[in-house]
């Protein structure tokens, strides 16, 4: 069944407008009077609803039932990721989206070579639309122009924060053993180049578990990916 979030302002009543690229959408997948969707607020509620008027610049939908969130992860996640070349920054946001990530922050640090250019409009489509295609029940919030120095505060904001480096002696699964059911986690993941030991030294005197993910070397768009689902399966357990 198809996703749409839809803005709370939209939704009156028993009834949801959908407009804007929404309907652009709706239309493309010929969607007819009578066929159901799937929609989100984005805020805490989920609805079934059945479309009974299609417009050229909006859609109307009756609300067949109402339901809180029930397609998040147990925990709030928050990846960190390291400013990346070429198109790689998207694929990543693409894909901590489909596994789950509540925030996802850009940010820079001494390895990067790529700037951050992108507007953050681009990054947040990316992620409304993986979020539609994942069935998810909110879109996470994008936040770029990160400083390394903003980015160790966030981690520490967390209950689980993690600092991935491959020279750390930690496995991440004995990290996450010691902690049962935390309310939020936070990890950061370098870019190309990894994290120099001067950063991982900064990250572990600010009291964040530095971390490695095994004995093999993961790519940079590799490793979140790696964060996401390890905390995603084994925290969602524990409902």
């Amino acid at each position: 069944m198809h996703k749409l979030f839809v803005p709370p302002e939209n939704i009156e009543g028993n009834i949801i407008t959908v407009t804007g690229e929404d309907v652009e959408h709706l239309h493309a997948l010929r969607i007819k009077n009578g066929e159901k969707i799937n929609v989100s607020d984005g805020k805490k509620t989920a609805y079934e609803a059945v479309l009974t008027e299609m417009r050229k610049s909006s859609a109307i939908f009756e609300i067949l039932s109402v339901r809180p969130f029930e397609n998040e992860p147990r925990i709030c996640i928050t990846a960190c990721i390291a400013l990346l070349k070429g198109g790689n920054c998207e694929d990543v946001i693409r894909q901590s989206t489909e596994l789950g990530a509540a925030k996802i922050v850009l940010f820079s640090s001494s390895n990067c070579i790529a700037k951050d250019r992108e507007k953050d409009g681009k990054y947040i489509k990316i992620a409304r639309q993986a979020a539609m295609q994942s069935g998810r029940d909110i879109i996470p919030e994008i936040v770029t122009g990160v400083s390394f120095e903003k980015m160790i505060d966030l981690l520490k904001a967390s209950e689980l924060p993690l600092f991935f480096h491959e020279k750390a002696e930690t496995p991440f699964f004995d990290v996450i053993e010691k902690n049962d059911l935390p309310r939020s986690a936070a990890f950061a993941v370098g870019p190309e180049g990894g994290f120099t030991d001067i950063e991982a030294e900064i990250a572990e005197k600010n009291g964040i578990n530095v971390v490695s993910m095994g004995k093999r070397i993961l790519r940079a768009v590799t490793a979140p990916i790696c964060a996401i689902s390890v905390l995603t399966s084994v925290y969602d357990r524990q409902r």
